[in-house]
C-alpha cells in the first residue's frame, strides 16, 4: 500500500509538472501569436499608406484642382462633397484602409493643438527659404520674431540660415545658441537645402525653434526667380511675417493691413478658411505697398500625409510624400519621401 502511495503521489507530480509545461508553452504560444499579428498589421497598415498615396496621385492625373486652396489643394472637391468623403476612408486592401489627414498649424487650434484636416497640404503656401538670400532676408527675420525671438537674434538667425547655403568660400553668418552665445557657423552647405532637417545643424536651431518653423517654411517650390507664396493657402503666420517684413522697409505699407486683406481673399466671404468658398474673396489693396511675393499662383508641390490603418489590429502607419505637379502635360511625381 505504501508503494501505491509513493506512486500515486509522483504520478501526480508528473502530471502537474506537465501541466505547468504545457500552460507555459501555451502562454508562449498566444504571445507569440500575438506578436505576430501585430507584426502582420504593421505590415498591413504600411502597404495602406503606399496604397493611398497611389491613390492620391491617380486623383491629382484625374482631378486636378482648377485652384489650389486650403479646400482643395492639388485635387479638385466635386460639388455636394466635402474633403472628408474623400480623404477619410480609402480602400486600399483587404482589412486595411488610408486616409490623408493634415495638421493645420497656425489655422486655428483645437484642445491647444492644431487642428486636423483633410486633403493635401500647398508646399508653395509656405516660405521657401532656398528663394531667401540678403535682399529678402526680413521675412525669416519677421518670422523668427514671430516665434518669440529679438530683432537682433532673429536678424542673426535668417542670415545664418541664408550663408549656410552660401556658394564659394563665404563663411556661414553668425547664429544665436540656446545659451545666448553668438557663434558662427563654419561649415557652409554652398548648395540649396535638400531637407527642412538640414537646419538643424545650423548654430542656433534649437529643437523647439524648429518645431515652431517647421510648419511655415519649405525647401520646395522655383527659387531661381525670387520667392513667391501662394496667397491662398499660406497659414497666418507667414501672412503675418510677409506683412511685417513689408512694414520694416517701407513703414507706410500698413502690417495690418495686408493681413486682412490677404486672410480675406484666402477665406473667402464667410471668413473661414476650409470651406468652399476659400479663395475667392475680392483683392482691393494698394498693390504699392503689397509684399511682391504674396500672390495667388498655380502650386506644383504639394504634401500628402497618408495615414495607413489595419482594422484588424489598428496598427498605424504615417508616410508623408511630396509630390510634384510639373506644369503641361508631364506626369507628377514623387519629390519627397518620410515615414514616421
Amino acid at each position: 500500500m505504501a508503494n501505491r502511495g509513493v506512486i500515486l503521489i509522483s504520478a501526480l507530480w508528473v502530471v502537474l509538472a506537465l501541466s505547468l509545461i504545457a500552460w507555459g508553452l501555451s502562454r508562449r504560444s498566444a504571445m507569440e501569436i500575438f506578436l505576430l499579428e501585430k507584426y502582420q498589421g504593421k505590415l498591413r497598415s504600411y502597404a495602406a499608406a503606399r496604397g493611398g498615396i497611389s491613390r492620391v496621385m491617380d486623383l491629382m492625373d484625374k482631378s486636378p484642382a482648377k485652384k489650389d486652396t486650403l479646400y482643395s489643394a492639388g485635387i479638385d472637391i466635386p460639388s455636394g462633397k466635402v474633403p472628408q468623403d474623400i480623404f477619410s476612408h480609402m480602400d486600399v486592401g483587404r482589412r486595411a484602409y488610408a486616409m490623408v489627414q493634415w495638421p493645420a498649424g497656425g489655422l486655428g487650434e483645437q484642445d491647444g493643438k492644431p487642428r486636423l484636416v483633410y486633403g493635401l497640404q500647398d508646399e508653395q503656401g509656405k516660405i521657401n527659404i532656398n528663394a531667401i538670400n540678403e535682399n529678402n532676408y526680413q521675412i525669416l527675420s519677421a518670422l523668427f520674431e514671430l516665434k518669440g525671438l529679438s530683432r537682433t537674434q532673429a536678424d542673426g538667425m535668417a542670415l545664418a540660415m541664408v550663408h549656410f547655403i552660401a556658394t564659394g568660400d563665404q563663411r556661414a553668418g553668425a547664429g544665436w545658441l540656446a545659451d545666448g552665445d553668438w557663434r558662427p557657423v563654419l561649415k557652409p552647405k554652398n548648395r540649396p537645402y535638400d531637407h527642412l532637417f538640414e537646419l538643424l545643424e545650423i548654430p542656433g536651431m534649437t529643437g523647439k525653434l524648429f518645431d515652431q518653423i517647421k510648419d511655415d517654411v519649405t525647401v520646395y517650390g522655383e527659387s531661381q526667380n525670387g520667392l513667391s507664396v501662394n496667397m491662398d493657402t499660406a497659414n497666418d503666420d507667414v501672412v503675418q511675417a510677409l506683412a511685417n517684413a513689408a512694414a520694416r522697409l517701407d513703414p507706410s505699407s500698413g502690417a495690418d493691413a495686408i493681413v486682412r486683406q490677404a486672410r480675406g481673399v484666402r477665406d473667402g466671404a464667410d471668413g473661414k478658411p476650409f470651406t468652399e468658398d476659400d479663395g475667392t474673396g475680392i483683392f482691393s489693396a494698394d498693390a504699392r505697398h503689397w509684399p511682391p511675393a504674396l500672390r495667388q499662383i498655380n502650386s506644383e508641390f504639394f504634401r500628402a500625409r497618408v495615414v495607413g490603418i489595419d482594422a484588424g489590429t489598428g496598427a498605424r502607419t504615417v508616410i508623408e510624400a511630396v509630390i510634384r505637379r510639373p506644369p503641361g502635360l508631364a506626369k507628377n511625381q514623387i519629390v519627397g519621401w518620410h515615414r514616421d
